[in-house]
């Protein structure tokens, strides 16, 4: 059976994006799980550290397997690596992460990787991406994986979609990652680090 994960950031006691982390619990559920009643996430993260910035990571399946907190610092991301993917299938959010691992290894000397799917920009190992171009951030339009943070900020005007092309990465200044620990412009890289 399937196994799932949700990752929530929790700050000073409160789930950031829950009601979008709710919604991706509940497709997971229609999709894999549809005789049972999704879980309800405001039930499970419970107790939640009242200081600080926590990740709060949940295991399931159609009921919880395990979730927990754990501190959280942003990771040190200077470097990426253009990685091409023959064609990973990562549209929710799969325990079993080993087509990804599998990219991730590829990445040498790089602290992170950049995957190209059919050509198309789409995500990092661990976050969607945004582009800078000095003026606006976009980010693809066709990711692997529709992040919490992403859709959020896709929303609130803060990114604009857009078709990229590897080719197109030059034509940026800077790249963010992007996931429901890491807002816009906390890790930034500059494209000039971009290895291929």
């Amino acid at each position: 059976m399937c196994r799932f994960i949700e990752t929530i950031c929790c700050t000073e006691g409160k789930p950031q994006l829950l009601k979008l982390h709710q919604k991706r619990v509940t497709k997971v559920f229609a999709r894999f799980f549809p005789t049972h009643k999704p879980i309800d996430l405001t039930t499970v993260i419970q107790n939640t550290p009242l200081q600080g910035k926590y990740k709060c990571r949940i295991v399931y399946n159609h009921d919880v397997i395990a979730s927990g907190f754990t501190p959280y610092q942003n990771p040190v991301i200077k470097s990426l690596k253009i990685v091409p993917g023959k064609d990973p299938c990562y549209g929710y959010k799969f325990a079993n992460r080993m087509v990804l691992d599998n990219l991730y290894r590829q990445r040498g000397e790089a602290d992170d990787i950049i995957i190209i799917r059919q050509g198309l920009v789409t995500d990092s190992y661990y976050a969607n991406l945004a582009f800078f171009d000095g003026q606006s951030w976009w980010t693809p339009a066709r990711p692997l994986l529709q992040g919490v943070k992403r859709e959020a900020l896709v929303a609130a005007g803060k990114l604009k979609k857009a078709r990229i092309l590897a080719d197109d990465i030059a034509s940026f200044t800077k790249v963010s990652l992007v996931n429901a620990m890491l807002d816009l412009g906390e890790v930034e890289v500059s494209v000039k680090s971009i290895m291929t």
